[in-house]
């Protein structure tokens, strides 16, 4: 990079190229940088373009204007002298000779009649596009007379005429005199009033006793994203590329992913005489072996599915025919899930496979004994404050019955045992997730969107403790896992004395129960790679999520 350029990048300057092709030349010879960075300062512009370059070495002396220049400025002198009368009798206004400006015919006169000067427009609009280019116009001291003719010229271009059956857009003039074609002017959108709930504020009912109170909180964040410690691999020595490196990050995660869930796999007793892929050359082939891989591919076929599993020792295709019985859970398989194939390995290099192993969750589980005093956490998700779908009144409502405004005797029993609130995210709509947005929004900022949910769960009863987690819709990192909310935009939350801001996922410790809390974003896989699933009944994939033992199996 030249040192004019790397000198004004490293300054916060840009210059253009035909502004660098007039001052390379001078630059450590007639002038220095800071005295360019000075001039520029002065003009208040951090571009420096041609207009700019060359009033710079007009101040330092060394070049001075072009004579044709010179002439074009002492046009509107001599028109000074003459009537606006004389001039619609035929006589010329002259700007400068036509060699010098324009490399098409020049035009000389203004025409005549306003209809003539209407019909030459577009050759108009040429001759002053190119004169524009090489006079700077702001230097050009114009007489009213002149003036007036511009004003005469910019009111037929503005005149919407029709050629061809189009109607002519709107020519504007740009600062230093360039026309440009304008795009059809639409009319200001008014600006959107709305509310952030600042005057809302729900009050604990009087006479209602809450049990709640009375207990003290038992929690404890068990996993959070930013409590944990990665530590990606060193460098072998200088000359090892950055490319090796994230090569090598993203090889141990995939095998930090088989291991976990082998380990789980192996648990299952149904899941016995387990071999290493790179092994099955030494096997049986007349006896069924268990290989545990990561699913690399999934192709259907005209007899039923293939695979390509890897595990740390090789690689290997997996077969399983429509016929068998574990053909069905073929199709709950994701590309990157790791999972377990029960059959025998066929000297052809194909592994024929009769049962299908999910990691999936214990069919058994130990009870844990009953609380001494009982208590209850609700759980929501998706409030999306902000958005004109928000449920604005059933939330107020939600807010009320919380304060202890419940109708039966059962709700009071519930209501006054709540202990914990948990917020799996998408708390706020956000600004700019999808295309269109804005017209959906009733609050088009997200900080006051944050403010506005603030205020609202300020009237959350202060012994009920809010376990808080961002969603994809919310100002936090998009990728999963996704860390706590961007503190400079949802400042109020963090600001809410009975709030705690989890990430995406966590686990937390309720009074000894664990609460695995999750946006949900692996849905979509799942939805994608999966038959008969959807968005609208998440529950189904919510259990194939738990099947594989992942919250996004399927990676990127």
């Amino acid at each position: 990079m030249d040192e004019l350029v790397r000198g004004l990048i490293s300054n916060n300057y840009l210059i253009t190229p035909p502004a660098y092709f007039l001052l390379s030349e001078h630059y450590n010879r007639d002038f220095t940088l800071p005295e360019l960075i000075k001039f520029a300062k002065a003009k208040g512009t951090f571009i420096i373009d041609e207009i700019v370059a060359e009033e710079f070495l007009e101040s330092k002396g060394i070049i001075t204007k072009p004579k044709h220049l010179e002439k074009f400025m002492t046009a509107g002198k001599k028109t000074e002298e003459k009537s606006i009368e004389e001039r619609a009798e035929g006589q010329a206004l002259e700007i400068s000779e036509a060699k010098e400006v324009v490399e098409s015919p020049p035009v000389r006169e203004v025409a005549e009649k306003p209809e003539a000067l209407q019909k030459s427009s577009e050759t108009q609009e040429v001759v002053m596009a190119e004169i524009s280019e090489e006079l700077p116009l702001e230097e050009i001291e114009e007489s009213e007379e002149a003036e007036e003719a511009k004003e005469e010229v910019e009111e037929s271009f503005e005149v919407n005429g029709e050629e061809n059956g189009e109607v002519k857009r709107k020519v504007i003039f740009e600062e230093y005199g360039i026309p440009i074609v304008g795009e059809e002017e639409l009319p200001e959108e008014e600006e959107k009033t709305y509310s952030v709930y600042a005057d809302f504020k729900v009050f604990p009912k009087e006479g209602f006793e809450f049990i709640a109170k009375k207990i003290e909180p038992e929690f404890k964040v068990k996993f959070d994203v930013r409590n944990v410690k990665l530590k990606p691999p060193k460098a072998k020595n200088g000359t090892t590329k950055e490319g090796e490196i994230v090569v090598k990050v993203y090889e141990n995660y995939f095998k930090s992913r088989l291991k976990k869930i082998r380990r789980i796999l192996r648990e299952n007793p149904e899941v016995s005489g387990v071999i290493d892929i790179g092994k099955l050359s030494y096997v049986n082939p007349e006896g069924d072996v268990t290989i545990i891989g990561l699913v690399n591919s999934k192709r259907e076929t005209r007899n039923g599915y293939m695979f390509e599993v890897e595990d740390l020792t090789g690689i290997i295709k997996v077969f399983i025919g429509r016929n068998k019985e574990d053909y069905k859970k073929a199709f709950e398989i994701m590309p990157d899930s790791v999972v377990a194939f029960k059959g025998r390995y066929s000297k052809r290099g194909i592994f024929f496979a009769e049962n299908i192993y999910l990691p999936d969750v214990p069919l058994y589980k130990r009870e844990k004994p009953p609380l001494e005093e009982k208590v209850y956490a609700v759980l929501i998700s998706d409030i999306h404050v902000g958005s004109n779908k928000f449920c604005e009144k059933a939330f107020m409502k939600f807010l009320e019955w919380l304060n202890g405004n419940v109708n039966t005797k059962a709700e009071e029993e519930i209501v006054s045992r709540i202990k914990y609130l948990i917020i799996a995210g998408d708390v706020v709509d956000g600004i700019g997730i999808y295309p269109g947005q804005y017209n959906e929004l009733s609050i088009p900022d997200v900080f006051d969107q944050y403010e506005a949910l603030a205020n609202l769960l300020s009237s959350v009863p202060e012994h009920i403790t809010m376990f808080i987690g961002p969603g994809n819709h919310d100002a936090a990192r998009t990728a999963l896992p996704q860390p706590e909310f961007y503190r400079e935009y949802a400042k109020p939350l963090y600001e809410l004395k009975n709030a705690v801001i989890i990430s995406n996922p966590a686990v937390i410790d309720l009074h000894g129960r664990e609460f695995l809390i999750v946006h949900g974003r692996g849905i979509e896989d799942v939805v994608s790679y999966v038959p008969n699933m959807s968005h609208h009944k998440p529950v189904k994939p919510m259990v194939q999520l738990l099947k594989l033992r992942h919250l996004a199996p399927t990676f990127g």
